[in-house]
């Protein structure tokens, strides 16, 4: 059976899946009213979580037996585009929480019974990226007691939970990473230490805990979870849950900077048929510049969201059939994940450039979106660099490096 008969007809699952990107597209001129306070406040205000989380776009990737969708993340990411339209701040919880979800729906049962509870927050900042710093663990009946500092935890202020990525002494007294997850009363929160140039309203703010006691059911081996396993409890079945980490997490992150790349676009057109170029003092609409810009940009922006949609019908394709990605075909698709990003910020770059002063004044949406798709663009999991290396050694017959993570 073919992947056009496996999707040809809508589940109910699907048709709710819908009616999330209706809600999403129709948030997001509230959202975009918002904006300034959300990037004043330096995170996403209460009423504007509510506002996302009635959307139902963390119910997308929410399993099923725990009153989710548990549909494919190409909802998430076009759900994503949407809000990016009115917030980026918005739209990158929006996408780092969809991915997080996939993560957490293959934890042990108990584990997401506490996670996915009624009236419990969606947010679930995963801190994995090696951003922890003082971490001390030690032994205790059941589990852990644990302890340490972390950078970087979007959405903490309206998250339940928070994922830490850790290194558990194993029976043989050797190390070995773990996914863990604790309630986020056990922090404090760093309220000032959100201060950068751009993304201010996600609150990706510096975290404490002191010694937690974390039982080993809210484990989850790092490794595992990368080899694309599931804890033996875990009760979701759904294809989504079968999806590769990483390519989820890296186009966790494309999303919101195709999303908020895409609004840059459509800003500076807006402005263009407004402006008067101060050197001829004719009117840019009519410049073949930056007509030729205004097309290319748009077409750009429209392709690459495309080549998401499709990348990952592409793998779930592979799920469907129960083949696995090689190793081969996961650094492909992450080096086309990054390249996509590079290609969104230099088209969009060009279209900043013919603004000329009018980027400048601080406050406006423009000079926003300069910073954020800036800022968004600069995450490790999307420099094509570290990830063409990879990709070309594998291509070349080499051992990966220590630590490489397809």
């Amino acid at each position: 059976m073919g992947l056009a008969q496996l999707t040809a007809v809508p589940t109910s699952t699907e048709a709710g899946a819908e009616k999330v990107l209706e809600r999403t597209a129709a948030l997001a001129p509230w959202l975009g009213e918002q904006a300034a306070r959300i990037e004043e406040a330096r995170r996403i205000p209460d009423d504007v979580a509510e506002r996302l989380f009635e959307t139902g776009l963390f119910d997308l990737m929410r399993p099923t037996c725990f009153g989710g969708l548990g549909v494919s993340p190409r909802f998430a990411w076009e759900a994503t585009f949407n809000v990016a339209l009115g917030c980026s701040s918005s739209a990158w919880l929006a996408g780092l929480t969809s991915a997080n979800i996939i993560m957490l729906g293959k934890f042990a049962a108990d584990a997401q019974r506490e996670i996915f509870a009624p009236n419990v927050s969606p947010i679930v900042p995963m801190l994995t990226g090696g951003v922890g710093q003082d971490i001390k663990i030690g032994p205790a009946d059941g589990g852990i007691v644990l302890s340490g500092r972390w950078r970087y935890a979007s959405g903490v202020d309206v998250a339940d939970w928070l994922g830490l990525l850790i290194n558990i002494s194993g029976v043989d007294g050797s190390p070995a990473p773990h996914v863990v997850v604790v309630p986020q009363s056990e922090f404090a929160i760093d309220h000032s230490s959100w201060r950068v140039m751009g993304m201010r309203g996600t609150g990706s703010k510096n975290v404490t805990l002191s010694k937690t006691f974390v039982p080993s059911h809210r484990f989850m081996s790092w490794t595992e979870l990368q080899a694309g396993a599931k804890h033996p409890t875990c009760p979701n079945t759904e294809p989504v849950y079968d999806f590769p980490l990483n390519t989820a997490n890296a186009m966790s992150v494309l999303a919101p900077t195709l999303g908020v790349a895409s609004a840059c676009s459509e800003e500076c057109i807006r402005i263009i048929r407004g402006r008067v170029s101060s050197g001829n003092q004719q009117a840019q609409i009519n410049d073949k510049i930056a007509q030729v810009d205004a097309g290319t940009s748009a077409a750009t922006m429209s392709f690459l969201r495309d080549f998401l949609i499709a990348e990952t019908a592409a793998v779930e394709h592979r799920i469907l059939r129960g083949e696995p990605l090689s190793h081969e075909e996961r650094g492909l698709s992450r080096t086309k994940v990054a390249i996509a990003s590079r290609q969104a910020l230099s088209s969009a770059q060009r279209l900043f450039a013919a603004l000329g002063g009018s980027l400048l004044p601080e406050g406006t949406r423009i000079e926003r979106l300069f910073r954020d798709v800036h800022a968004m663009s600069s995450h490790f999991l999307l420099q094509p660099e570290p990830i063409s290396e990879a990709y070309g050694r594998l291509l070349l017959g080499l051992e990966l490096a220590p630590g490489t993570r397809l």
